[in-house]
């Protein structure tokens, strides 16, 4: 069993967050520190939540390496496109000048 010591400051936390961070994800982690922080072991805590038992584990050695700093991290893939540094000058343009705009045609009547 993963054993953590919480101080009043964490378990305040815990209480806040699980039902009002911006975040779902977030808020499912701070519901299974709550948990956990109450007692509960990590296979209840799974089955009360819903959610593997590695991932319970996972968000409890998390805390314990990186604080609640950690556990608001989300480590998802987030592919850059070659274009970022380009995005306020690219903004800029389609601003000045909007894609199907009428500034740009010249009409030849014949």
């Amino acid at each position: 069993m993963l054993r953590t010591d919480y101080t009043d400051k964490d378990r305040h936390a815990f209480a806040q967050f699980r039902y009002s961070y911006p975040d779902e994800r977030i808020m499912r982690r701070f519901e299974i520190l709550w948990l956990h922080a109450c007692g509960k072991a990590a296979p209840e805590i799974a089955s009360l939540v819903q959610r593997d038992p590695r991932t319970v584990r996972t968000v409890l050695k998390n805390f314990q390496k990186g604080g609640i700093e950690l556990v608001t991290t989300i480590g998802s893939n987030r592919p850059t496109s070659d274009l970022e540094p380009y995005r306020v000058s690219i903004i800029e343009e389609f601003t000045l000048r909007p894609p199907g705009c009428n500034s740009f045609r010249v009409i030849h009547r014949i």
